[in-house]
């Protein structure tokens, strides 16, 4: 069965007077306890409780509702900050200030909201039942949470041609307990904040090494690997280039002076075609523009002039330089079949 239980807060002188009477009435239920009873004092060490700084925390008690609790006071630093009395059902918060961030949770847990640093410290149950009397204690700290992981790295080349890389891990906050280690695959590596390590660029392994930043409420990581971090070096120096760049260059290469060669060849053939194209061409034009048709006939017989050149050639029999020279030449038509008349024709007449 659930109960309600009302928080009563000590704004006032009186109220803290009132506070007093109720740990008097709680010292003055353990000093009769009865022969059979015992006061239990826990010897263990306390507990320790992490919290984050700005959230809540709870610090639980280690009892259940089902016992017969008479009294519940919580101390901070020997200090009340909390009455509580299950069998009137009541809560008072004797700190005013933080009356505002105390609660008390299921089985009489202290909640403590919103966590400064002046929350940390020593923290004490006292519960009180009718047959013990029991303490617990406890010890809070506060953290941070971790932010703003970076890994800086500092790299230069030996004298044997290797990368020598200088590695540093941090965090905003490095006063929150921090701790940080390294892993190389998963595997711990290192456990301090500066890493050494080198790398051959001849090799053709890449290693990847990851800084852990760690507090008791977070936790960080950042990776980085030793071939990234040393191609600036390497490559600024024009050296231990990657031999596929290599080969593409000298095969891009190849391809441009091919295709070069091949681009000059056509241009030679398509002008040497073009040459020879009009070289044909002069000729029969020379030759048909030197012939000239003086007349046409419906008969067999064709007149036709042709005009010479004026070009010198050697012969051994002088021959007399005319403009034109006349060409009388007959032409029989085959597929034309004429009559044959008995009389002679005008041709044969004339001659």
């Amino acid at each position: 069965m659930a109960r309600t239980l009302t928080v009563l807060t000590s704004p006032t002188p009186f109220s803290t007077a009132k506070s007093m009477i109720w740990l008097f009435l709680s010292l003055l239920l353990v000093s009769h306890l009865g022969p059979g009873n015992s006061v239990s004092e826990d010897s263990s060490p306390p507990l320790v409780v992490n919290g984050v700084l700005g959230e809540s925390v709870t610090l639980s008690s280690n009892f259940s509702e089902k016992e017969n609790i008479m009294s519940i006071t919580w101390l901070h630093k020997g200090n009340s900050v909390i009455f509580i009395s299950p069998k009137e059902a009541k809560i008072q918060v004797t700190d005013p200030q933080r009356k505002d961030r105390l609660n008390v949770t299921k089985y009489y847990s202290l909640q403590i909201n919103n966590l400064t640093m002046a929350d940390v410290g020593h923290y004490r149950a006292q519960i009180t039942t009718s047959t013990s009397y029991l303490n617990t204690d406890y010890n809070l700290q506060i953290f941070r949470r971790l932010s703003n992981l970076q890994v800086a790295h500092h790299t230069k080349r030996s004298e044997n041609n290797t990368c020598e890389i200088q590695l540093t891990c941090s965090v905003e906050n490095p006063n929150d307990n921090v701790s940080f280690r390294w892993q190389v695959a998963g595997n711990p590596y290192h456990s301090e904040t500066n890493l050494s390590i080198s790398w051959d660029p001849k090799s053709l392994s890449e290693e990847t090494y990851t800084c852990i930043a760690e507090n008791p409420v977070s936790s960080l990581s950042s990776s980085v690997s030793d071939k990234s971090v040393c191609e600036g070096v390497i490559n600024g120096k024009n050296e231990y280039l990657d031999i596929r760049w290599i080969i593409i260059v000298v095969v891009l290469t190849c391809i441009f002076f091919i295709a070069l060669i091949f681009v000059f060849v056509q241009r030679r053939k398509v002008a040497g075609f073009f040459q020879f194209s009009t070289q044909q061409t002069q000729c029969p034009a020379e030759t048909v523009s030197n012939l000239e048709y003086a007349s046409f006939s419906s008969g067999n017989t064709v007149y036709a002039q042709v005009t010479h050149s004026n070009k010198e050639t050697k012969s051994s029999n002088p021959v007399k330089n005319y403009d034109s020279t006349t060409i009388y030449s007959e032409v029989n038509h085959p597929q034309e079949r004429k009559p044959i008349y008995s009389k002679t024709t005008a041709h044969h007449n004339v001659v």
